[in-house]
């Protein structure tokens, strides 16, 4: 219960190989007691679960509780899952396309509940009695697609669409309003962080989240830096000291955390964080948790396009070398990110040419509608939460004054003086920052 990272043989390389890993563990410990999560409808998932409500070991939640782990209960008491279950079985009554995404997730979250919260011998126990387990559904989590302002139904897809939140700023521009395609609340009281279990145990300077909610993120948390690996102290965190809480700060003064709808910028520079693919980490693409061992990579941006109209975006670059490779010298690279694809140009050394073609949506998601991954909305961060305003030492810059703001796992500033966006930061994604005196709001 102490060890929050799964060990290697209980892991798996995206949600299908993980559903069949832990299939393979359930079939050899339940035998022909476990059945496929189609066999199961949702009512029957929550009288399993209630049974093992009622038989669970206390002790167990009070770690997860204490360490903010995933496995943690979210309601107190049997009857407030009760309660829930209710509702959601009411609004599914009438809307069966429900059905599926909430069955899916029962089966998780019943499995989760029979291996975390049960001892072994209460295990054996409800063995005896007949009871059977579901197995985990090998596809990708089903969508969840509620009505246009039925909040009964968007309260049922609460947390099935977290599975695809890359969706919520990298689906169409256009698509930005539909359910699914951008943010919900995080600070909302069914959202609790860390979505992910924090695997890497980083500590509130390099992650907080904004569902966090023991305490809440406040200023200079989740400030973030340049980091070299998954290790929590292989960082240099970027220094900063609270200026003014947001109700000091006269917010006309406050710069929205918005991009242009086309710009190009000239003075650009990033460190690229991502799951490792290969063992060079010459291709790899920022994800939606952080999970895994994750890629590093300093680079200097030549000139940084982008153009949401267009779903395009273009980063010319300077990259800076790790490891043994770092003795060629650096390399040129181009990104490339049109519609739903991706092209990735090294220029090595020696004249070779490495290009790379991916659809990066396929990664996280494979039969939902929205799989395809596109640049991000301008405006992915309009809803962001204001946490204040900071004196930042930010990379490549120097000391300024930037007003601080978060949105889930992202954290952005903006520079009061020119209005401008001028550093981003998201723990397995990457650091960002933009010279104020780089932009141009048009593709040049």
């Amino acid at each position: 219960a102490r060890t929050r990272r799964p060990r290697d043989g209980f892991r798996g390389d995206g949600q299908v190989a993980l559903s069949r890993t832990l299939n393979a563990a359930l079939a050899r410990s339940e035998g022909p007691a476990a059945r496929p999560c189609a066999n199961w409808t949702a009512d029957e998932l929550q009288r399993l679960m209630a049974r093992v409500l009622e038989r669970r070991h206390t002790d167990l939640d009070d770690i997860y509780q204490s360490a903010g782990d995933r496995r943690r209960l979210q309601a107190a008491t049997l009857d407030e899952h009760r309660r829930h279950w209710g509702k959601a079985n009411d609004v599914v009554g009438r809307s069966p396309h429900l059905h599926k995404p909430l069955r899916d997730s029962h089966c998780r979250q019943a499995v989760m509940l029979w291996i975390h919260h049960l001892t072994e011998d209460v295990r054996q126990e409800l063995r005896a009695d007949g009871h059977t387990v579901p197995l985990l559904p090998e596809e990708e989590k089903a969508p969840c697609m509620p009505a246009d302002g039925d909040e009964h139904e968007q309260a049922v897809c609460v947390g099935v669409e977290q599975a695809n939140s890359c969706d919520w700023c990298h689906s169409t521009q256009a698509s930005r309003t539909e359910p699914g395609h951008h943010a919900p609340n995080a600070l909302l009281p069914q959202f609790v962080g860390p979505d992910d279990g924090n695997p890497h145990n980083w500590d509130r300077k390099r992650r907080c989240d904004q569902d966090y909610k023991d305490p809440p993120c406040g200023a200079c948390e989740g400030v973030g830096g340049v980091p070299w690996s998954d290790t929590n102290e292989d960082i240099t965190l970027a220094s900063c000291t609270p200026l003014k809480s947001p109700s000091e700060v006269n917010m006309s003064t406050v710069a929205k955390p918005i991009y242009p709808r086309a710009f190009t910028h000239r003075k650009y520079k990033d460190v690229l964080i991502g799951p490792k693919t290969d063992p060079f980490c010459f291709k790899f693409f920022p994800e939606n948790n952080s999970s895994g061992t994750m890629c590093y990579r300093a680079e200097d941006g030549v000139v940084k396009y982008y153009d949401v109209d267009k779903e395009a975006v273009r980063t010319d670059y300077n990259v800076k070398m790790n490891g043994a490779f770092g003795l060629f010298g650096n390399i040129t690279s181009s990104v490339m990110h049109v519609g739903k694809y991706m092209w990735i140009v090294n220029r090595l050394w020696a004249g070779v040419e490495q290009c790379i073609c991916t659809d990066p949506g396929r990664r996280h998601c494979t039969q939902a509608p929205n799989c395809s991954s596109y640049v991000w909305h301008y405006n992915f961060a309009e809803s962001a939460q204001y946490l204040g305003r900071e004196r930042i030492g930010v990379e490549w810059l120097g000391e300024m004054d930037l007003d601080h703001f978060i949105i889930w796992a992202h954290h952005i500033w903006t520079d009061p003086k020119s209005g401008r966006l001028v550093r981003e930061w998201k723990p397995w994604n990457g650091l960002q920052v933009y010279d104020p005196s780089g932009w141009e709001d048009e593709v040049k």
